[in-house]
């Protein structure tokens, strides 16, 4: 019986160290799939482009459309239901890790609506009613049932009244999910071509930002918050994730006659001033804590502002403020950013949950606050370098919600505009070698002749 000598193990083990280290996969590559509409497709000049970026970036892409799943001519709820069922087949089929959706998220359209939920389910014995949520957080669990006590309410907080327990919500995602916007169709064609233009304009954009090679400007983050009583926010990611790590940081406050031992740089929180510290930086995350509706967060930012940005530094955001993601606004702030300003937001697409004044951010009693969540979001992208879609994912699994249906509900609420793929930390690599390529140079070592492999030479 023949041995494989020494030097052909290290020969394989070499070839699977180049995989590996260049971000290919032996047997197959993080998938990523890409859902979205035939007009689209026929539409955008960038998609086609996109996917071969990823497929550069080691990944095994897929892209599908309605007449995949047998959604043509469905909406709300009923697009959503057909959506999630071919998502349930195609993930472990193809062992899909991302799902970027690129469409219109509006829940009364299709085929790529964001799903309805009602999380603030009054089971924990609150005086809360429920409102309705629209969220892409449905698409990321594959085997739960989001309508567990059957009465056509999804999300339900709660194991009484609730869709959780046995069988139900379990919060433990098979995917990493993110959305690109689209808003209109055929029949809006007006809507439908100019949102078809920022969608190229954003893929384009997210390339950019993945094969940048200068990322050092992204170590730097712009913190505001409205009102005294929410300066802690900006304090606590400051001195217990920044500082420590060597991440500088510009904080915009109102803060006037309140003594800290680091003042910020500017004490009066406004738009001029967010704008005007966002212009100086160029941050590569930018935060804030503050009321919000669909165009606007109060006294830091808003949409008409938000096409003033340099959108050459792109920033990840995470938005603690009411429906600045709020799907049924065609111009709401996140999208706003997300075309001009940012490579990735994260907002609440209704009404939010968080402190109004100072709590301990990593304490289980408020880690799903808004605050809260933004404190873990941006540990996770800006030190344990997760990606967005890693980041908000791993967030709401991991983050406790302390048997309250309105913590619920912000899981459900934040929801992430862009590529759930894109990291703070993404630059240009070396060209990905194919995994076929890899694989040869293994199958050419193992059928080597045995007297070849046992030679000296």
């Amino acid at each position: 019986m023949h041995k494989i000598t020494s030097w052909v193990v290290f020969a394989l083990m070499s070839a699977c160290t180049l995989a590996l280290s260049s971000g290919a996969s032996l047997v197959l590559a993080d998938g990523y799939a890409i859902v979205t509409t035939s007009e689209i497709r026929a539409a955008s000049t960038m998609l086609s482009t996109f996917e071969t970026h990823k497929v550069n970036r080691g990944l095994n892409v897929h892209v599908f459309d309605e007449t995949d799943w047998g959604g043509s001519g469905l909406t709300g709820d009923g697009a959503s239901e057909a959506l999630r069922d071919f998502l349930k087949v195609a993930q472990p089929e193809h062992d899909f890790d991302y799902l970027l959706i690129i469409g219109d998220p509006r829940d009364n359209v299709g085929p790529v609506p964001m799903k309805t939920m009602h999380p603030r389910n009054p089971d924990d014995g609150s005086s809360f009613t429920k409102i309705p949520v629209p969220s892409d957080y449905y698409y990321a669990d594959m085997d739960g049932n989001w309508d567990l006590d059957g009465d056509n309410d999804y999300g339900e907080f709660g194991t009484i009244t609730g869709d959780f327990g046995t069988g139900g919500i379990d919060r433990d995602h098979e995917l990493y999910v993110g959305r690109m916007p689209v808003y209109g169709d055929s029949s809006s064609p007006a809507l439908f071509s100019q949102s078809v233009t920022d969608l190229d304009h954003i893929l384009s954009k997210t390339i950019d930002y993945q094969t940048a090679t200068d990322i050092s400007w992204r170590n730097h983050t712009l913190i505001a918050a409205e009102g005294a009583n929410r300066l802690f926010y900006g304090e606590q990611i400051k001195d217990d994730l920044l500082d420590p790590n060597g991440v500088s940081d510009y904080r915009v406050y109102d803060s006037v006659g309140i003594t800290l031992s680091d003042p910020p740089d500017a004490d009066i929180c406004s738009i001029s001033n967010v704008k005007a510290g966002w212009d100086a930086t160029d941050p590569g995350i930018v935060t804030w804590l503050t009321h919000g509706g669909g165009s606007g967060a109060a006294a830091v930012m808003n949409s008409s502002t938000a096409v003033t940005l340099d959108d050459n530094y792109p920033v990840m955001t995470w938005q603690a403020s009411c429906l600045n993601s709020d799907p049924s606004n065609t111009n709401n702030l996140s999208y706003e950013l997300l075309i001009n300003g940012a490579v990735a937001t994260v907002g609440f697409t209704e009404i939010s949950h968080g402190p109004g004044s100072e709590v301990d951010l990593t304490s289980d009693w408020h880690i799903s606050g808004i605050a809260g969540l933004g404190y873990g979001y941006i540990e996770r992208i800006a030190l344990d370098q997760l990606t967005a879609g890693q980041a908000l994912m791993e967030l709401k699994r991991d983050s406790t919600l302390f048997n309250r249906c309105w913590y619920w509900h912000n899981h459900v609420g934040a929801n992430l505009y862009g590529d759930p793929e894109v990291s703070l930390y993404d630059q240009a690599t070396a060209m990905v070698p194919e995994p076929s390529t890899v694989m040869l140079a293994i199958a050419v070592v193992l059928l080597m002749p045995l007297r070849a492999r046992n030679s000296v030479c």
